[in-house]
């Protein structure tokens, strides 16, 4: 699983630099953004709900504290950005990337996630109740202390990922490898633990959530 293939974003190389609060204000009737390239934007506050987002290019910007909800990204790439305690509730994703990006104390309820791709990134905090992942990969990426309960996966791959604190409630865990990540203090389900992959040192911790005493 850890071989899973995600389809790549189709982003075409976009010279041209837009600035983002006025592409919103521009396309406020259709409500999309296609083929864009928004760099070193710092913004906080943008509404940008049920806006969707094609082709585009995010690079070193800070946009936080702001409302994507029922948003739709296809075909995009995030870089070196910050969109903490920003809201992706009910947002789609298809075809996205997420490299070297904070996403902490975001919300992302009954959000849509199919073939997404996020690594080196931070995303502690973050709420995805209820969210569906289809062909999602998380490398080298800190969860700490979010929440990912109710949720529905299917081929999803965690790599050296930080899942401290964090809560999977009612989410099944079977088959799922989590053995190259941190895992000390989540809250689970006992009965949802059953098919997970996981080390031996995990094994021993988890083994706490069922009162076990091991000499």
């Amino acid at each position: 699983m850890s071989k899973l293939e995600i389809q790549k974003p189709n982003v075409l190389k976009i010279e041209e630099i837009a600035d983002l609060r006025k592409e919103i204000v521009e396309n406020s009737e259709k409500y999309e953004i296609r083929e864009k390239r928004f760099k070193d934007v710092e913004e906080e506050k943008i509404e940008a709900e049920k806006y969707e987002f094609r082709n585009c290019l995010f690079e070193s910007c800070k946009i936080i504290q702001s409302n994507f909800e029922n948003a739709y990204f296809s075909d995009v790439i995030f870089q070196n950005c910050d969109f903490s305690n920003s809201n992706f509730s009910k947002a789609g994703f298809n075809r996205v990337e997420f490299i070297n990006c904070k996403l902490t104390g975001c919300e992302w309820i009954e959000a849509d996630i199919f073939n997404i791709y996020i690594k080196e990134s931070h995303f502690a905090y973050v709420n995805f109740s209820e969210a569906n992942f289809r062909n999602v990969k998380m490398e080298n990426t800190n969860l700490q202390s979010s929440s990912i309960n109710e949720v529905s996966w299917k081929n999803i791959v965690f790599l050296e990922c930080d899942l401290t604190k964090s809560e999977l409630i009612r989410t099944k865990l079977k088959g799922i490898d989590f053995s190259t990540c941190e895992l000390n203090g989540i809250t689970v389900n006992i009965a949802d633990l059953n098919g997970a992959i996981v080390n031996e040192f995990q094994a021993l911790e988890l083994s706490k959530l069922l009162g076990l005493k091991i000499k």
